[in-house]
């Protein structure tokens, strides 16, 4: 049966790296020259949609009725015989002029008015952000368009007939339905600016500024308040830097956006800097595809993250996003000693890019946050999707889109990997000196297994993460790396120091072996009756049966390999074989690789379920003291681990949490949750105060009796009824001391309630003080339990101090006395 366990995980492994190696894909299985065709045969259609664009003019895209039904002609007047731009696609135009009026409207509202006039509109306005590159996050608010559409709106084999659309009739992809919802936007935009002459246009047209670059971005819609679906996009487009107006849209078989995309700007300024612009980009870029067409057939400007089929394309929202980037903030842009009037903000502006660029190490200060307010038209599906913001909503609210430059979101992403990486560091310190308290198999074998597994399995995920991104780290090569080696080292010593936990358990997993009190296949060791007498000496082994052999020189091999060579503690006939510690890896490392892609694909879940499955997460991985707290109690030990271990690592793998639960700009714009992680912090404590109550009052103070296996209470409580009864320890009465000494008014502040003995301790030769309970007394206050946590019993009946004692069986289970077998603590 075990071998057919492992086998079967053996299996599972091995689909699991086919699966990751050769992954089903649109063009495995079929012959790649008949992709080859349909690529090349789309890539004409580009060509010949970019011929039209160089012969259009501003104002041939006017838009008039939009039902198919009112002409015979397929484009249709005031149309572009463009995909999706043509009469017949049905797009709904209609809102073309309500768009541009709001992000007139938005653009207007990013500056401040003079006299009555925009500067704005002249290419006059207050300087803003050369350099848009950056990831920018915030929440939107859906807007009706004024003739809704449906699926049934449209006619998809008319608008591509060359496409078998797949699941036509069915609700198209990113079809957001909710009233709000989140957004989040990574603009990469091209360093390389070319400028212009501007046209001469009268004083109500709007001026582009002279400057364009090209841009594309990756949009993630979260539509949190409907569907519950995220939908992801990519979208190509222009940048006007001077105006900071970016345009981008969607590209697809069914909507041909970028080649349609300056009859959408604002003002015939905008479309003549646009057209010419693309004119040369998309010439370029067709050129090239056109020579790669046969062993690449992912065409460019698609708007899917995926290469998506590219015979059966799936029908999504198409969209055309207008962002406007807001000036930046002057108090944050400018020290305390300087006055905006005499400031050229143009010259700090490029300063603080350039520097952010090419760092060359000038103060430039704390970089101002980006801002931008966006604008998302869906011609097809017939909404608006705005960011929430002034003026229709209040400034401390909302506040548009917001995020880092890309020079500063990866200096975040660097720092925290560094600071991360101390962290790991200071674990490994943590651990490096638990294990030299830990030195002896009576301490080690008071570790919990699963404890510590918790925190290897952690930091082998950390581990395998780094090393998966380093190949491809980029700017963040070198902290990822720093990272990577310090979860190597973490993971590697815990794994040390798990096997050597394994191997002293091993004893106490074998046939015949009482796991928690120590007693073995013979006579149990007799449990004491907390307020009675003390049991009588025992002679014979305490663990019952085949003892376990401690070497002298405290040899952990020696120790833990001698218990194989009893008669008796071996395999039984017939007995399953026990786990292997490399068996139990193996489980660990797949638990690990599947557990890192659920928490993948779990960035497409809803966001309820997203965000339970986290803080469950959090939570499982938090509990990892639970382990120790059920340990102690089995085995009534009362502190397997320093406090400086079980503090200082309970801080530590609380930090990273800390930083995506509290954070409201991190690095993953991951949405914080105070209260969950008050909760987690509340949990953590809750498991620290049980073991510092197990350390103090009792491993099973509050277990009830008969719940837990019978175990030798080393610190029982000592009555005077025991005297006639031979049941205290050995050389407490002797004759030289009175029976009966009453405390001392320092004995009664220290708790006692009886009389005081003194006995020599016999490791360290000094005067042990004893106190013994009166007969018929209950002594459960905590002065009494702190006193009896000072002597240690035996149960061979000697008496030592506790401190003594647990040094000695640090080396040696072994009474300094009578040399009988001690159970371990």
């Amino acid at each position: 049966m075990p071998q057919r366990q492992q086998t079967g995980a053996v299996f599972l492994m091995v689909m699991l790296l086919f699966w990751l190696l050769f992954p089903a894909g649109n063009y495995s299985g079929s012959p790649g020259l008949i992709f080859s065709d349909i690529a090349a045969a789309k890539l004409r259609g580009y060509n010949a949609a970019l011929d039209l664009l160089n012969r259009t003019s501003w104002g041939d895209f006017k838009p008039v009725a939009s039902s198919i039904n009112d002409t015979s002609d397929d484009v249709g007047p005031g149309f572009l015989n463009l995909t999706g731009f043509r009469h017949i696609d049905g797009f709904n135009w209609d809102d073309l002029g309500r768009f541009r009026e709001r992000t007139l409207r938005m653009s207007h509202h990013a500056f401040t008015e003079v006299d009555g006039k925009y500067p704005w509109d002249r290419g006059q306005g207050a300087h803003v952000w050369m350099n848009t590159s950056g990831t920018l996050h915030g929440d939107w608010v859906f807007r009706a368009g004024s003739s809704p559409r449906t699926v049934a709106s449209y006619n998809l084999s008319r608008t591509a007939p060359a496409m078998a659309w797949l699941e036509e009739g069915v609700e198209w992809g990113r079809n957001v339905t909710g009233p709000e919802g989140k957004m989040l936007i990574r603009i990469t935009g091209n360093r390389t600016m070319s400028t212009y002459l501007p046209m001469t246009q009268e004083e109500s047209e709007l001026s582009s500024g002279g400057v364009i670059r090209n841009v594309k971005a990756t949009m993630t819609i979260e539509d949190s308040a409907g569907s519950g679906h995220t939908w992801d996009m990519r979208l190509w487009g222009l940048h006007w830097p001077r105006q900071g107006v970016i345009m981008m849209t969607t590209t697809s078989e069914k909507f041909q956006g970028i080649f349609g995309l300056p009859h959408l700007t604002p003002s015939a300024d905008y479309f003549k800097s646009g057209q010419t612009f693309l004119s040369q980009r998309l010439a370029k870029v067709l050129a090239r595809k056109e020579r790669t067409i046969r062993y690449d057939q992912v065409l460019p400007f698609n708007s899917d993250i995926v290469a998506g089929d590219m015979i059966n394309p799936m029908p999504q929202c198409e969209y055309v996003l207008y962002a406007q980037i807001h000036p930046p903030d002057p108090d944050t842009l400018l020290s305390r000693h300087h006055k905006l009037e005499d400031v050229d903000m143009a010259a700090v502006i490029r300063a603080i890019e350039e520097e952010l660029a090419f760092p060359r190490g000038a103060p430039i200060g704390r970089v101002p946050t980006l801002r931008m307010s966006t604008i998302l038209y869906s011609p097809d599906c017939g909404y608006f999707l705005e960011s929430k913001g002034p003026p229709d909503f209040a400034a401390g609210e909302f506040n548009h889109l917001s995020g880092m430059k890309v020079e500063v979101h990866t200096h975040e992403i660097k720092s925290w990997m560094l600071l991360f990486a101390c962290v790991m560091l200071g674990q490994v310190y943590l651990l490096k000196n638990q294990i030299g308290e830990t030195f002896t198999p009576s301490t080690v074998g008071r570790v919990s297994f699963w404890t510590i597994s918790a925190m290897v399995l952690v930091d082998g995920m950390t581990f395998t993460a780094a090393a998966t991104w380093v190949s491809s780290a980029g700017a963040t090569f070198l902290p990822t790396l720093a990272l990577m080696f310090v979860a190597f080292l973490s993971m590697s010593i815990g794994g040390s120091f798990l096997s050597r936990i394994f191997d002293v358990h091993v004893p106490a997993r074998r046939p015949g072996t009482n796991t928690n009190s120590g007693a073995g296949t013979g006579q149990q060791t007799p449990a004491p009756q907390t307020g009675t007498l003390l049991p009588v000496p025992v002679s014979s082994n305490v663990f019952g049966g085949a003892p376990t052999i401690v070497a002298l020189d405290g040899d952990v091999d020696a120790e833990v390999n001698g218990a194989s060579a009893v008669p008796g503690l071996g395999r039984t006939a017939g007995a399953a074989p026990a786990l292997t510690f490399q068996t139990i890896m193996g489980r660990f490392v797949l638990v690990g690789l599947i557990l890192g892609f659920v928490s993948l694909s779990s960035s497409t879940w809803y966001p309820g379920a997203r965000s339970f499955y986290l803080n469950l997460c959090a939570f499982i991985y938090l509990s990892l003291w639970i382990p120790q707290i059920y340990r102690n109690a089995m085995r009534n030990c009362r502190r397997a681990l320093t406090w400086s271990f079980v503090i200082g690592q309970s801080v530590l793998r609380l930090l990273p949490i800390a930083y995506f639960w509290l954070r409201e700009d991190n690095f993953m714009f991951a949405i914080t949750d105070r209260t969950t992680f008050a909760f987690l912090c509340a949990w953590v404590w809750i498991q620290l105060f049980i073991l510092g109550a197990q350390d103090i009052v009792g491993p099973r103070f509050i277990i009830p009796a008969g719940w837990a296996p019978e175990a030798w209470e080393y610190h029982p409580i000592l009555r005077e009824d025991g005297l006639e009864a031979g049941g205290l320890p050995i050389g407490l009465i002797n004759e030289d001391q009175p029976v009966g000494r009453r405390p001392s008014i320092q004995d009664k502040e220290a708790g006692a309630c009886g009389s005081v003995r003194k006995i020599d301790c016999s490791i360290c030769r000094e005067n042990l003080d004893v106190p013994v309970i009166k007969e018929g007394d209950a002594d459960m206050s905590v002065a009494g339990v702190l006193a009896r946590r000072m002597y240690m019993v035996t149960p061979c009946r000697h008496i030592f101090h506790s401190a003594c004692l647990e040094s000695w069986m640090k080396f040696r289970l072994q009474c300094p006395i009578c040399r009988e077998d001690l159970p371990p603590l």
